[in-house]
């Protein structure tokens, strides 16, 4: 048995005197079955009278569909089990039994080799709900999320907080994985292709985590503004804490708009958002030709935002940008601010490896005042304010400030709990949240601004030429690392050529039906697939665009590890890394005129230097 902790509770429960709560006994039938007494009550697991048959009856339900992945919830004798992989020898499957006794039982009854033991992934045990979760999310990881659970009726009355613990980790971690594999379909190639467009604009202006002097900045209070409904109730406050430079003040997203509207111009306005539409956030600074203002942008923000921004520009290297950390001089601290559902997320995480201290929260309501998403003064075409009748179906309750009940919906909840996460790991920072009437946000503690300006800002910290800064790249750096990658770039088409060709090879000795060098064929192949895969200009310009197939085809190639017909698993195979390669072969079609503009645009700049 592989699982040390599993092997460690079964010997404890060997060594030390049964409880007598586990009884098993002949059926009617003469086969064993199983009864456990709970809270004074004896409860057959299995029929008294035909286990086999029950089993049976039980597991015909399950005939007719495809699994790839099942958990058995309640092991009892393994009946069931045994009868329903009988069906599906292929599945893959685990076994979670409450009861360590009852699964001590099992062991000692039943050999798992009586079952497709190589399609055995976990077994586990006990009713530790931090156990439970910890072992469900290894599971959910592993199976990709694509996991059919089957329970023992008789275990949801007796288990019945033990499996609504399995069914709620389940839940919450395919809603987690839906949301990751619709954000990356949506952005995979948005991210790649505004990295290169922004690349050149990287090169020429600071990078804040690098090239700008934190001394400014530690231990001073900084305040991210947030467009949230609340934000209505603090324009006084911020113009007073503007005027008298109390605090630096970042905007995140349409705040920006709202605080204009109210003539209060932040310290900087940050954006990172990846859509073409992010451009109308600032549009408004554009069109009147606003000067004052400076933009901290994430390197993989939509480039059209940061076409003909009329004010000084600074940078942060996003984790989604995989063309920057590849062109840099990377010897130098670069720093780099992880992706997240929320602009504000982003900016805590800035402003607190920036070490200002405290970090306010205002207008981060996270939630709906009377069924409003954002402040006055912010409107857009594409969104309306007002929440429809559908979205107010959907919305859920979570506490709020003053710990009564506020609605919000998924997408907030997502960034609350994301933010939550950041706060959680800035040791030693002090986050105060403002936002009258939002959600409750872990980790910080709530005072209304008034306190705040009576208690805390009472001098004079902000310094006014703390964006006055040039960058510290080496352009000659990037240039010497871009002659690598066109090369590689060169290389990449005849690899992925080779890959390809190798493919219609074993196809056709599949269409054939000639296995005798199958294997042959597959080991050439992996060869040149390796290939692919170590070429820097896939690696940094192309797998990011193709993220969601790669999934695809690791699932794909998971489901057919145990098939035993070696034709029926090459044909597999072979579609699913055709469809793969054709993707690539795509995408490198695709970001090849990026890649070219972007190599003009900084010998231009080189130019422009000398």
């Amino acid at each position: 048995m592989k699982d040390r902790d599993l092997l460690n509770t079964l010997t404890t429960i060997e060594n030390s005197y049964p409880t007598g709560n586990v009884i098993v006994e002949p059926a009617k039938t003469g086969v064993p079955t199983l009864k456990i007494a709970v809270e004074g009550r004896t409860q057959y697991v299995h029929s008294k009278y035909d286990p086999e048959k029950d089993a049976e009856r039980f597991v015909r339900k399950f005939e007719n569909g495809t699994y790839k992945h099942v958990l058995f919830v309640g092991a009892g004798l393994g009946y069931h089990i045994k009868k329903f992989m009988a069906v599906h020898p292929n599945t893959k499957f685990s076994i979670y039994e409450p009861d360590e006794e009852v699964l001590f039982t099992y062991l000692k009854h039943e050999k798992l080799d009586a079952l497709p033991a190589q399609n055995l992934a976990q077994i586990f045990t006990g009713t530790d709900t931090d156990n439970i979760t910890y072992k469900m999310q290894q599971l959910l990881q592993s199976s990709n999320g694509i996991l059919q659970i089957i329970t023992l009726p008789i275990y949801e009355r007796i288990y019945g907080a033990q499996i609504g613990t399995v069914m709620k980790e389940t839940l919450e971690t395919l809603k987690g994985k839906r949301y990751s594999l619709a954000t990356n379909y949506t952005f995979q190639e948005r991210w790649t292709i505004n990295s290169i467009k922004n690349f050149p604009t990287v090169l020429k202006s600071p990078n804040i985590l690098h090239d700008i002097d934190k001394t400014a900045f530690e231990g001073k209070p900084a305040i991210i503004v947030a467009a949230g409904p609340s934000l209505n109730l603090e324009f006084e406050h911020l113009r007073y804490i503007k005027d008298n430079g109390l605090a630096y003040i970042f905007s995140v997203g349409s705040a920006i708009n709202a605080l204009i509207e109210h003539g209060i111009y932040p310290d900087a306005a940050c954006t990172y958002d990846p859509t073409e539409r992010n451009q109308l956030v600032i549009q408004r600074i554009k069109d009147e030709k606003i000067t004052e203002i400076p933009l901290v942008f994430g390197s993989s923000v939509g480039f059209e935002t940061l076409e003909d921004y009329p004010g000084k520009m600074l940078h942060m290297i996003t984790s989604q940008d995989t063309i920057a950390p590849q062109l840099l001089d990377t010897k130098q601290a670069i720093g780099i601010v992880m992706d997240a559902p929320s602009i504000a997320v982003v900016t805590f995480q800035l402003l607190n490896k920036l070490q200002f201290n405290p970090i306010v929260l205002v207008g981060q309501n996270l939630g709906f005042q009377d069924n409003k998403r954002y402040a006055a003064g912010i409107d857009y075409d594409f969104v309306e304010n007002e929440l429809s009748e559908d979205e107010k179906k959907e919305t859920l309750t979570v506490k709020d400030v003053y710990g009564n009940g506020i609605q919000t919906n998924d997408s907030y909840n997502r960034m609350r709990q994301q933010l939550e996460l950041h706060i959680g790991v800035a040791i030693g920072r002090e986050v105060i949240n403002t936002t009258i009437g939002g959600a409750h946000i872990e980790g910080t503690k709530f005072i209304p601004m008034g306190e705040l300006i009576s208690n805390k800002f009472t001098s004079k910290v902000v310094y006014q030429g703390w964006v006055d800064k040039s960058n510290g790249y080496d352009i000659e750096v990037t240039r010497n690392k871009l002659r690598m990658i066109s090369l590689s770039e060169k290389e990449c088409r005849g690899v992925w050529e080779n890959s390809f060709n190798q493919l219609k090879r074993i196809n056709t000795a599949i269409q054939l039906r000639q296995s005798k060098n199958m294997e042959n064929h597959f080991t050439e192949f992996d060869r040149e697939f390796d290939k692919l895969k170590q070429n820097s200009f896939y690696k940094n310009f192309l797998e990011p665009m193709v993220r969601v197939q790669y999934g695809i085809l690791s699932e794909e190639s998971q489901r057919v590890r145990f098939e035993k017909d070696g034709l029926k698993k090459a044909k597999v195979i072979v579609h699913a890394f055709t469809s793969f390669l054709i993707s690539v072969f795509k995408q490198l079609e695709f970001v090849r005129p990026y890649f070219e503009e972007m190599i003009e645009r900084i010998e231009e700049m080189k130019v422009e230097i000398e």
